[in-house]
């Protein structure tokens, strides 16, 4: 099966609440309505971080050379 769309996730401040209603807030990653992820604080830092450094390695392979 393919698709004709680029999927994409969508980050929202989201506190995570496990079984026993302890909560950890943080940003929760969505697709529609649906949360794919939830990363702390700390974590959605890291992950930008990470993303920061890889578009910035994309960006360095495209300049063209001469």
């Amino acid at each position: 099966m393919t698709t004709t769309h680029r999927p994409f996730i969508k980050p929202r401040f989201w506190t995570w609440r496990d079984y026993a209603r302890n909560a950890t807030p943080g940003v929760g990653l969505f697709t529609g309505s649906q949360i794919q992820a939830h990363l702390t604080p700390t974590e959605a830092r890291n992950l930008a971080d990470k993303l920061h450094d890889m578009a910035d390695t994309l960006d360095a392979r495209q300049e063209p050379t001469e």
